[in-house]
């Protein structure tokens, strides 16, 4: 309870503070042409900061940009640390003052990107960062590839008289939608929700991204003409490990008459009381590529809610990125990525999984075939070299509707 008291004195102190420096303190820093600041949250070693920011930074270097990438804790180690039990008010604490300098520092550069949300898993305060941010700051873009209030079960009300001193926001994200005039999205989905909750954004203020691979670089799997024992792989982090757990009742049921593996590339120990073999590998951007080539039938099931239809598709393009052969569940954006039996699988019902696979581990299924189609639309469609003009594009233009 001290420390919860610690933190409220802290965080008003800051608000307080953050504030006085806006409104008694403008004098403004000139900003460098062609500039452009990442706000991330995530650890260096982390999927979204590598595809959704350090990527796209070294790409806009390319091209006589001037982008750098700021983040809250590089070392994924310290990060980890920083949420186990009673580390989360520290936590907060140095995360609100190191993102109060950054989004001071933001001032030097023409644009700033915003990665997901401004103060990671914190939604006290009423959006004040994001404000402050926002006045400080004419050219900033919002970037995100998952619907995250779906993911935070928002709206939500709040009821503790801690939350409510603290001025918890029971809807951050959809709030956070109709601050901001200019967004970057992963999906059509996610670009329909911004403009669901900002209805006067001018729809060219909103760019669709999908979260691309850069796998042109290496070859497409060589699949066998035949393959004895089929080895199914899923890839994600540790929350995603329920989606993965609603397929394993199918894989059990399959287990009875077929012999396969399933190929587990996540963070913690993916760990099941089951039927058949399964091989978990920790994920690393070292070994991420080498650890995908082992995997015959990569696996993307989802659920029919909000979170799933709200996923940017990253997973099943990982796949077939690479050339490998797919199943996915058919909701939103897997929809547009996959051609259902041309190069990759669409499956919803517990039936239509079955059939999938069986039909899969009986060989039935033109490995090869599917597998270079899949390589060809991802490399047409979804790669950093197809959708940088747009990107850069998209920098070097500040849309209507800025004020």
């Amino acid at each position: 309870m001290i420390e919860k008291l610690i933190f409220v004195v802290f965080f008003w102190c800051y608000l307080i503070r953050t504030y006085f420096v806006h409104f008694h303190h403008k004098r403004y820093l000139k900003q460098v042409p062609k500039s452009i600041l990442f706000l991330e949250n995530f650890p260096i070693e982390n999927a979204g900061y590598q595809y959704r920011a350090k990527k796209w930074a070294d790409i806009i270097n390319a091209h006589g940009f001037r982008s750098e990438v700021c983040t809250l804790i590089e070392d994924k180690a310290e990060f980890d640390r920083a949420f186990r039990v009673g580390n989360q008010i520290s936590f907060f604490i140095k995360s609100i003052r190191l993102r109060f300098k950054q989004c001071v520092y933001a001032r030097n550069f023409e644009t700033v990107i915003v990665r997901r949300e401004l103060l990671l898993f914190n939604d006290y305060g009423n959006l004040f960062m994001d404000k402050f941010l926002l006045k400080i700051h004419d050219n900033v873009i919002l970037d995100f590839d998952d619907d995250l209030s779906a993911a935070k079960g928002q709206p939500k009300k709040i009821t503790n008289g801690y939350g409510k001193i603290m001025l918890e926001d029971g809807n951050k994200f959809n709030n956070t939608l109709r601050l901001y005039k200019r967004f970057i999205v992963a999906s059509d989905y996610l670009k329909q929700k911004v403009l669901l909750e900002n209805p006067s954004l001018p729809l060219e203020n909103v760019l669709v991204i999908p979260t691309c691979v850069d796998y042109d670089k290496y070859k497409p799997k060589q699949y066998p003409s035949t393959i004895e024992n089929i080895t199914f792989g899923w890839i994600g982090g540790d929350h995603n490990y329920p989606l993965l757990d609603t397929l394993l009742p199918v894989l059990n049921q399959l287990a009875e008459k077929h012999r396969f593996k399933l190929l587990v590339i996540g963070g913690n120990e993916y760990k099941r009381d089951v039927n058949f073999e399964i091989e978990f590998v920790k994920w690393s951007l070292e070994t991420e590529v080498e650890n995908l080539y082992r995997i015959d039938v990569g696996l993307m099931p989802l659920k029919d809610d909000l979170r799933s239809k709200g996923k940017g598709g990253f997973k099943l393009l990982q796949y077939m990125g690479l050339g490998i052969v797919s199943v996915a569940s058919g909701i939103t954006i897997n929809n547009e990525i996959v051609d259902h039996g041309e190069n990759a699988f669409l499956a919803n019902l517990v039936e239509e999984w079955k059939e999938i696979l069986v039909t899969i581990l009986e060989n039935k299924v033109d490995f090869i075939t599917i597998g270079n189609n899949a390589r060809e639309k991802t490399i047409r469609n979804y790669t950093f070299n197809n959708n940088s003009v747009k990107y850069l594009n998209f920098m070097q233009h500040r849309n209507s509707g800025l004020g």
